[in-house]
């Protein structure tokens, strides 16, 4: 039968890629379609966002690598994906605020506010122009899975996986925004993708090239660190499959080019650094400081926030929180998909399942569960490289098990219901809670941070300031925009305990609903805000309240 053909093979038996099947152009010109749709929502949505709180540490610390060579910045993040959205900077001819204050503390929230706010150049191009490299990289990304995908599974499944991952809000959300995120997302499924074709074929040449983007995912975001249990469990199952293809001495092989292309890759990027470090002007080279510093912001904890509860150590079932309120329903069928399925057949236990599946399994599964020990609990983006396996795995277990024309009104509803959750949140993607949550207007009962509220939604809240007839409000603001620059005067809040203070208070008051929850902030400096229903909520992440005297019903 069908299903078993796919998950049952021998020991011996070759895995063989799925024929690419159907004609390229009709195959490509859907591709294209999805592909300049999904960049269309990106590129219209970032124009009308501000910075998110890191966007600005970023830019001007990427820029700081690319014309001083300076690597003390931001190095919690290795730079690759900093020095890409840093590149067409460099043809603005911008100034780094090297006598500032900031610049001489190394503070890097400052030197982020002053490269952006206080430079020859409007810092809404500033802020687009870096964008629109990881915009770009979103639709390659598009373009180069459904490639993958239908060389291992076909054209159908290839075009569903497209269309799950182009209209996902949470992935159009952080690919619009200037972090290490959304790249090491990419990296991180396309070092797996190739290290899967290694240990299919066993070429060097397979090896050569998941080596190269092992090393790339490892100088975009040190969680790609993740990659080395990945690598090593896959190459176990593999081992169990097929002994005499895959022997320790291969292994041995393996590590050693991994090893040393990431090795070379770390010395190029960093290489102002690395030649210091060589010369011994350096203690020990950035690459590792920044390693370390993750180690100790992990040990130490963050601030947190989940369900009305509050930590600096995080807890283990924040992202299963995360994934059950922040996923699409489509991204959650798929997953009950795919657990039902490989359940079934555990229990059959009828045969193994081919390496392609578990191949398929294990990368995103080992992310989530070590995620989970994080203490750094602030956002879904920490398990972004979870999504594109996902959608990879359901796609092709419809086009595989299913009867062919029960699998094509399976993979339009799935698709049908992406691209619809889409909608419902355009063009504030980041505040995305699917409807059995309740949705973004009850997100903050789950989660805050960069889960919903980042300092994104400036620029709304002008307009609707501006819309009631005033540019003035009480502002709580989580964020690095420059408020007065968006055409608005704010004014402090009173002090929790003073009564004359609030009762005195007059005007609209607008509260980013990550200090409206205590995070960042004593939890008792806006309880007075949290006793009144919001008159509105901006871009879903700004509430506003009605303090005016004489406000007309």
């Amino acid at each position: 039968m069908k299903d078993k053909r796919l998950f049952v093979t021998s020991v011996q038996q070759k895995q063989q890629p799925k024929s690419n099947g159907g004609g390229g152009r009709w195959f490509w010109a859907p591709v294209a379609l999805i592909t300049m749709v999904a960049g269309a929502l990106a590129f219209s949505s970032a124009a009308g966002e501000t910075q998110t709180w890191d966007e600005g540490i970023h830019i001007s610390a990427g820029y700081a690598y690319l014309t001083r060579g300076d690597y003390r910045w931001n190095q919690e993040h290795p730079p690759l994906a900093k020095l890409m959205c840093a590149l067409p900077l460099t043809f603005l001819r911008l100034n780094l605020p090297l006598s500032g204050s900031a610049w001489k503390k190394l503070d890097e929230t400052q030197m982020g506010i002053q490269f952006l706010y206080q430079n020859r150049i409007s810092p809404d191009i500033i802020l687009f122009a870096a964008r629109a490299i990881n915009m770009l990289l979103f639709l390659l990304f598009i373009a180069a899975l459904a490639w993958w995908v239908r060389r291992r599974f076909g054209p159908a499944a290839a075009l569903l996986t497209a269309a799950l991952c182009a209209f996902d809000p949470n992935l159009i959300a952080h690919a619009r925004y200037v972090t290490t995120d959304f790249p090491v997302t990419v990296f991180y499924f396309f070092a797996a993708a190739l290290w899967i074709d290694y240990l299919r074929t066993a070429r060097l040449r397979d090896l050569a090239f998941a080596a190269l983007l092992f090393a790339v995912a490892m100088i975009t975001k040190f969680s790609a660190v993740l990659l080395i249990p990945t690598f090593a469990f896959l190459y176990a199952i593999r081992w169990i499959h097929a002994p005499p293809e895959f022997p320790v001495r291969r292994a041995a092989v393996a590590v050693s080019i991994l090893a040393g292309t990431t090795f070379l890759a770390v010395a190029i990027i960093y290489w102002p650094e690395t030649i210091r470090w060589i010369k011994g002007s350096a203690q020990q080279h950035a690459f590792f400081t920044g390693l370390n510093k993750v180690i100790s912001h992990n040990q130490e904890g963050h601030p947190s926030f989940l369900l009305g509860m509050r930590s600096d150590q995080g807890w283990w079932c924040y992202f299963p929180v995360v994934f059950g309120v922040k996923s699409t329903v489509a991204a959650l069928a798929a997953t009950i998909l795919v657990a039902a399925t490989a359940l079934w057949w555990a229990i059959r236990n009828r045969a193994k399942l081919v390496f392609q599946w578990w191949a398929l399994l294990v990368p995103p599964i080992i992310y989530f569960l070590i995620s989970m020990t994080s203490a750094i609990n602030i956002g879904m983006r920490h398990i972004l490289p979870v999504y594109p396996f996902l959608y990879v795995a359901a796609a092709a277990l419809l086009a595989e098990v299913l009867p062919a024309r029960a699998a094509r009104y399976a993979m339009l509803a799935l698709a049908a219901l992406q691209i619809g959750e889409c909608a419902s949140i355009a063009p504030d993607y980041l505040a995305f809670f699917n409807g059995l949550s309740g949705g973004p207007g009850n997100g903050p009962h789950y989660l805050v941070d960069s889960n919903i509220d980042w300092g994104q939604d400036v620029k709304k809240l002008a307009r609707w300031l501006q819309a009631h007839g005033t540019r003035s409000a009480f502002i709580a603001y989580f964020g690095n925009a420059q408020l007065p620059l968006y055409g608005l005067e704010t004014k402090s809040f009173p002090n929790p305990l003073d009564e004359h203070g609030w009762d005195a208070l007059d005007g609209y008051a607008v509260a980013g609903v990550t200090p409206l929850n205590g995070v960042y902030v004593p939890l008792d400096s806006l309880a007075r805000l949290r006793l009144r229903q919001p008159i509105a909520k901006i871009g879903w992440s700004m509430y506003v309240y009605d303090f005016r005297k004489r406000a007309t019903p």
